[in-house]
């Protein structure tokens, strides 16, 4: 049977075709700890880059229902361990209704790295449509980090070089044979911790917001 770590293998092996990956900071997900790894969203092969990178951390990522229904997406998002979890985009959903699942996925982000599951989502939700990470008024990175369990790790993930990629909401989108994309990663457990306690949502997504913004 093929496993995740094969699979991670075999992927970063294909990705290194095509993009020079260069990372910082990954040193800080090889101790023992429970890590919570929030990365920004430069466009749709994120998680795959990152999965295949980070192929020897057994990371969950938290997946949208509509993405585990596809069958080639639900047998590598299997072997990657993903998290099943309500779509907060739908548009049939009404504001209530998002509120309450938008509740209920930062319930299972929690309960999930409380038994020391390693795990990985995007806090503004959404791969980005402008030049800036743009978090807005989203509820989760901000509810989570005001219930983080002790012991667990929060990393944040700086990632640059898809931006205007053909995976990219940004246009113009250029093709390039070989294309540069760097991971930064830095421990900010005490900041989130501090900022999930002492401002309000909007200002905890603000900081967020001006981390992944940084030019390098």
């Amino acid at each position: 049977m093929i496993d995740r770590y094969i699979l991670g293998k075999f992927f970063k092996f294909i990705f290194h075709c095509h993009y020079d990956i260069r990372m910082t900071g990954e040193e800080l997900l090889r101790d023992k700890s429970t890590h919570l790894v929030l990365p920004n969203h430069t466009a749709y092969i994120d998680p795959m880059l990152l999965f295949s990178e980070v192929w020897w951390l057994p990371i969950s990522p938290m997946v949208d229902e509509a993405f585990m229904r596809n069958k080639v997406f639900h047998w590598v998002l299997s072997k990657a361990d993903a998290i099943e979890v309500p779509d907060l985009n739908k548009s049939a959903m009404s504001r209530e209704e998002g509120a309450a699942v938008a509740g209920q996925l930062s319930r299972i982000a929690i309960d999930n790295l409380t038994i020391g599951k390693q795990l990985c989502f995007y806090p503004s939700g959404h791969v980005k449509t402008v030049d800036k990470e743009i978090i807005g008024n989203r509820r989760m990175a901000y509810e989570v980090c005001r219930e983080l369990p002790e012991g667990v790790r929060v990393i944040l993930c700086r990632m640059r070089g898809l931006e205007s990629s053909r995976w990219s909401k940004l246009k113009p989108k250029h093709w390039k044979w070989r294309r540069t994309v760097t991971m930064h990663f830095e421990d900010h457990t005490d900041e989130v911790r501090d900022w999930a306690a002492n401002l309000s949502r909007r200002e905890f997504n603000e900081q967020l917001e001006q981390w992944y913004n940084q030019s390098i």
